[in-house]
């Protein structure tokens, strides 16, 4: 890996998530605005035009809300300024994160961090909690949540995650310098009561599964709300009040096979536009 570039590394990249299907253009309606992270590497491709956050923005934007673009680049006067327009964040995934936010030290397992992005990410959920707007994770978004509230992570599912029946979280392709996560599914079972079966309508989902990590120890007040045939967490929400909820599997590339998951953006929206009306107007 040392032999080649950073620019030809991120160039070999793009072209790989170009072709799984991960680009997609950012739209912005006119309703609430929501805020999404950009990691080292979102920033850096967005550059070559390669939007890897495009399919979050461009589900929120079906359901008529605005996007703000919150960078890892951006510095602590760019981002407040940011920050103080949103009505709600998403928070997208993205890399591992750092075992030492949950207090472990790094395992053979782990793979790549971006530190920055975890700092930024943090600093956005306390201005979320401050500010009490609702936010959404989707998988490394859902476990970021999870850490930052107080719970933690499985570094590995296949190394340290033990079921009797045992499911295929991720498929990986190696190539050579480069290993991608493609797309491969299993069932998720959703708990009866909580908001995501509420949105759904249904007690089972079929979806998709690119992680190699998850939840171990939910954080203090939220609940698990879906799971997998072995167990694992799919989902959690914050018990009461504002709108904090999770997913590890991706409901923005699932929209055109299971239109009833863009609900899930639209109760997002929804919150977020009741954001908006609260006792703060914020300058657009």
């Amino acid at each position: 890996m040392a032999a080649f570039s950073r620019a030809a590394l991120c160039g070999f990249t793009a072209l790989l998530i170009a072709t799984a299907g991960c680009s997609g253009p950012e739209a912005g309606g006119e309703g609430p605005k929501i805020g999404i992270t950009y990691g080292t590497i979102q920033t850096k491709l967005l550059k070559y035009r390669i939007d890897i956050n495009g399919e979050y923005a461009s589900a929120l934007a079906k359901e008529g809300a605005g996007i703000v673009r919150i960078f890892v680049t951006d510095n602590p006067v760019a981002v407040g300024t940011k920050l103080a327009k949103v009505d709600g964040v998403l928070i997208p995934g993205g890399f591992d994160v750092n075992p030492a936010r949950y207090g472990e030290e790094r395992n053979a397992k782990l793979e790549a961090v971006d530190d920055a992005l975890d700092a930024l990410e943090y600093s956005v959920l306390d201005y979320a909690r401050d500010a009490s707007l609702p936010v959404l994770g989707i998988c490394r978004g859902m476990q970021l949540l999870n850490v930052y509230h107080g719970g933690s992570l499985y570094q590995d599912i296949p190394a340290y995650y033990k079921s009797e029946t045992p499911v295929v979280h991720r498929k990986q392709l190696d190539l050579w310098i480069y290993k991608h996560a493609t797309d491969c599914r299993h069932e998720v079972a959703i708990e009866k009561g909580s908001l995501l079966h509420r949105l759904m309508g249904v007690e089972s989902l079929s979806a998709n599964s690119f992680h190699h990590q998850g939840v171990k120890k939910p954080a203090p007040g939220f609940r698990v709300t879906a799971r997998t045939h072995d167990g694992f967490v799919e989902a959690i929400e914050r018990a009461g009040g504002r709108f904090i909820v999770g997913t590890q599997f991706h409901p923005e590339k699932m929209l055109a096979e299971t239109p009833r998951l863009a609900s899930l953006f639209g109760e997002f929206v929804a919150a977020a536009t009741e954001s908006a009306k609260g006792p703060v107007a914020k300058a657009r």
